[in-house]
């Protein structure tokens, strides 16, 4: 029995795509009616029958499992290969068995909360879709570690008291262009960390989950071999999730195929992205510009692309260009030395893995949209794309804050001065204001009654009557202002409390997920956080679970 079995489940709640705004409508189609997008996709997600037809194809598909596996389990030892992992790698030298695949570049200490959330997508997904299909369908995650983009993986975000705090790694060698995932952590890896300690809440779970960081994270230790173990350490054991490292020269030889067409026949492929590019502008919007050729090329301490000439294939910024005869020659002498780019990085994926589905977040959604007409143009069964989770945290003192002014979530994606004028103007008491005012006028009225009658007494108390009810009409105002101050401070603790809870759920105006980073959320409620997490994870991922932690 799964160890969730035992755990309290957390309370949690939908909210519709449709109400938030951090989305495209391609997306939010997508995730929600599909319909509309069908012909720019392998086929419907949501449809069992589908499913199972799509497996049957991606496992038929030949492709060299004996190596895949091989290599994967090398892989894996460095990683941590627990016995549910093992197992699954296994499965793939059966040639029933399918692929479920996620991935992301391998961001610092994990990256944003949303990679966390497709391991569990993945692992959840896997195991239904096992039992539904009745053959092994293996989770697996791939690192995209030969992205070059260093300032995408380069930071991390928690929270320190009600403000969101980026810590950013100085980059180790200032002229390294290369995949990110070679690059070793430099020292300043350790001050990073101290600095974490110190802007995270001391906790029961603090001590063990620095220790972990610190074991993970050490200097000389490459940034994905870092975040893979990480990863491994936070994604339930018995999910038996799968990492895959795709910049290893047995797996780009078993992809020279492929690579072969695209140096070859890149006219082609080009042709077939720009049309439906075009197609898909002028109804939605094209995720990832075309550009002739989808390789790069590895060189040295860069990644440098390639594009197409007349005579040849120019390393753009560089003097050299390679005939095609000599980028084919290079190609059989080192495959390693090419890697694909955004669109052509999918086909290489499922030339290696039988990939029933891909699980993807909203912007990998949008491209996929663009991929059908070259995975017809490669000869390869294009797998389905199945919407990961989208998840947010909302921690105690958030959702009792929520409950008092009676606001969801979403609402606090709204603009924050509007949003607080519209919470001061509901909080303000019209009563009160309006006694006050009927209290200066009954005493300027009974100012005005009192002096005749009290100048037949006295003529000259006639003045004295009047100054005696001014006096009191000030008095009021200065008791007003005393109700206007207290009112104020409320007002400034309102203002406070609305940013902290705005921070938390939408820091700097974006969905939680994008910014913060796990370790913020496992110093405070622990490392069963994930496990707890996938018991209520939803794969109907139609639209956004919000959790409610204890």
């Amino acid at each position: 029995m799964p160890m969730e079995a035992n755990l309290q489940v957390l309370p949690h709640e939908r909210v519709p795509l449709t109400a938030l705004r951090d989305f495209s409508t391609l997306f939010v189609t997508y995730a929600t009616e599909y319909e509309p997008l069908a012909a720019f996709y392998a086929g419907d997600y949501r449809d069992p029958a589908v499913r199972r037809e799509r497996a049957v194809r991606a496992a038929a598909h030949p492709r060299d499992r004996a190596t895949l596996v091989k290599v994967l389990e090398e892989q894996n030892e460095r990683w941590g290969l627990d016995a549910a992992t093992r197992k699954h790698i296994e499965a793939l030298r059966d040639p029933e068995s399918v692929a479920l695949v996620t991935g992301q570049q391998v961001g610092l200490l994990g990256g944003p909360l949303f990679t966390l959330y497709k391991a569990l997508t993945v692992g959840k997904l896997a195991r239904q879709l096992t039992d539904e299909l009745d053959r092994p369908v293996v989770p697996v995650f791939w690192l995209a570690g030969e992205d070059h983009d260093y300032e995408e993986v380069a930071s991390v975000t928690v929270l320190q008291g009600a403000e969101p705090v980026t810590l950013r790694l100085e980059r180790p060698d200032p002229n390294y262009a290369g995949p990110v995932g070679r690059l070793a952590l430099p020292e300043t890896i350790r001050t990073l960390l101290d600095e974490l300690a110190d802007l995270l809440p001391p906790t029961e779970f603090q001590e063990p989950l620095l220790a972990l960081l610190q074991e993970t994270y050490r200097p000389g230790v490459s940034f994905q071999d870092a975040f893979a173990r990480l990863l491994k350490r936070l994604v339930p054991e018995d999910v038996g999730l799968v990492l895959i490292d795709p910049d290893d020269a047995r797996l780009k030889a078993l992809a020279r195929p492929l690579f072969e067409r695209e140096l070859t026949d890149w006219e082609t492929a080009h042709a077939r992205l720009e049309a439906v590019s075009r197609e898909l502008a002028a109804r939605y919007h094209v995720q990832v510009q075309t550009r002739p050729l989808n390789l790069f090329l590895l060189e040295g301490h860069r990644r440098i692309p390639l594009d197409a000439e007349p005579d040849g294939f120019h390393l753009r910024g560089e003097g050299p260009v390679l005939s095609q005869t000599e980028a084919l020659q290079l190609l059989q002498e080192a495959p390693e030395r090419f890697s694909p780019n955004a669109l052509l990085r999918p086909l290489y994926q499922d030339w290696l893995l039988p990939t029933l589905a891909y699980v993807a977040g909203p912007a990998e959604i949008a491209y996929w949209a663009q991929l059908k007409p070259l995975y017809e143009w490669a000869g390869l069964p294009m797998p389905l794309v199945y919407p990961r989770a989208l998840m947010l945290l909302v921690e105690p003192r958030i959702a009792r804050w929520l409950e008092r002014y009676h606001l969801r979530p979403e609402a606090l994606q709204e603009e924050p001065d509007r949003l607080f004028h519209r919470l001061v103007k509901e909080q303000l008491d019209g009563e009160l204001e309006a006694a006050f005012e009927e209290a200066r006028r009954q005493l300027r009225e009974l100012g005005v009654r009192l002096r005749p009658l009290v100048e037949r007494v006295d003529p000259s108390l006639g003045p004295a009557t009047e100054a005696w009810a001014t006096g009191l009409e000030h008095e009021l105002d200065r008791f007003w202002a005393r109700v206007l101050k207290a009112g104020k401070r409320r007002e400034e603790t309102l203002r406070n409390q609305l940013v902290r809870a705005r921070n938390s759920l939408f820091p700097n105006g974006v969905l939680q997920e994008r910014v913060l980073s796990p370790v913020y959320f496992l110093n405070k409620y622990g490392p069963e956080l994930p496990r707890r997490l996938q018991q209520v994870l939803s794969t109907d991922t139609s639209a956004l679970q919000v959790v409610y932690l204890q």
